[in-house]
Parts: structure tokens; C-alpha cells; sequence
């Protein structure tokens, strides 16, 4: 009986001092190279590579890199596919010219999303190869900046309707500049 007591203490305490699990699964390419936010700043201050975070908007963000202000859009995937089909190839594609004006001290954040259908596991590893097919992408179209990936998994929906229309705006990769 003292035995189950103590057994039981260890397991409580070792539940109190754990916690709730990470969802983020970051997959950083570089661990060396920092993420933060991107600073602002001014026009007259950038000089080649250089970018400064505008604004979201619902299809992207919008960056000024070098000067001129770039929409850098989101790429959706159908239904647990991870392979790009032909138009968001080219969204990928343009994405990749416009980033590849950045220097290689630039991060740029790929990040996978899926929508709320499958296992924790399933869905970050969903998220993870996304990532991956837009970051392959990004390199083989001339990008040098650091290309970090992260996989959010369903835990960062854009839409929670319980539409196919919501969840299909759920099935994104976006991206994300730091210094």
C-alpha cells in the first residue's frame, strides 16, 4: 500500500512539472541564424537585400524589399496532398523571385499549416512537407536568404468554420522575413 501511495506521488508530480505538450513542431533549418519580428524601417535607410514588414493581408504579407513593396502570397494545398499542382507552383515560383532579392543574413520562415482533419502527429507532419515542397522551390529559383522551416500543424487555423471552404483556407504555407 505505501508502495502505490509513493508510486502515485511520482506520477502526479512528474505530471505537475511536465505540462501540456509544444504544438509548435519548429523545424529550423539553420539553429544558428535568430527568428524575431521584422523591425521596420525607412526607405531611405534600406540598402541591397533589405526588407521591412508593411502589413498582412488575407491572401499574404506584404514586404518592402529594396525599395518596392512585394505581396509575398500564401500556398494552399488540397486535402492532405503536400505536392504542389501547377498554379501554386507558379505562386510559389513568383514568391521565389521576389525573395530572392534577399541576402543570405535574412530568414525566411515557411511555415506549414493543415486544416483540423487527422492526428496531432499526421497533421504536423503534413505541415513539415509542405514546408519542404515551398522551401524546394524558393532554393531552386534563386533564394539564398537562410530558409527556416516550422510546421504549426491545425493549431493555427485562419478559418474555424466547420466549412469546406474554411478548411481549405487552413491548408497554407505562409511566410515570414526576420533578420
Amino acid at each position: 500500500m505505501k508502495k502505490l501511495g509513493v508510486y502515485s506521488l511520482l506520477v502526479a508530480a512528474m505530471l505537475f512539472s511536465t505540462g501540456c505538450s509544444e504544438k509548435n513542431a519548429d523545424m529550423n533549418v539553420d539553429n544558428t541564424a535568430p527568428v524575431a519580428e521584422a523591425a521596420s524601417t525607412t526607405d531611405s535607410n534600406m540598402a541591397d537585400g533589405s526588407f521591412s514588414a508593411l502589413e498582412k493581408a488575407g491572401n499574404g504579407n506584404y514586404y518592402m524589399i529594396n525599395g518596392q513593396k512585394v505581396l509575398i502570397e500564401h500556398v494552399y494545398f488540397g486535402f492532405d496532398k503536400y505536392n504542389l499542382t501547377a498554379d501554386n507552383k507558379d505562386k510559389a515560383v513568383s514568391n521565389a523571385s521576389k525573395l530572392s532579392a534577399l541576402t543570405a543574413d535574412t530568414t525566411v520562415t515557411v511555415s506549414g499549416n493543415t486544416d483540423e482533419w487527422g492526428s496531432d502527429e499526421y497533421n504536423y507532419a503534413l505541415g513539415l512537407k509542405r514546408a519542404n515542397s515551398v522551401k524546394d522551390v524558393l532554393v531552386a529559383n534563386g533564394v539564398t536568404a537562410n530558409v527556416a522551416l516550422v510546421s504549426l500543424g491545425e493549431s493555427s487555423p485562419v478559418c474555424t468554420e466547420k466549412t469546406k471552404e474554411c478548411w481549405a483556407k487552413n491548408r497554407r504555407v505562409e511566410h515570414e522575413l526576420s533578420k
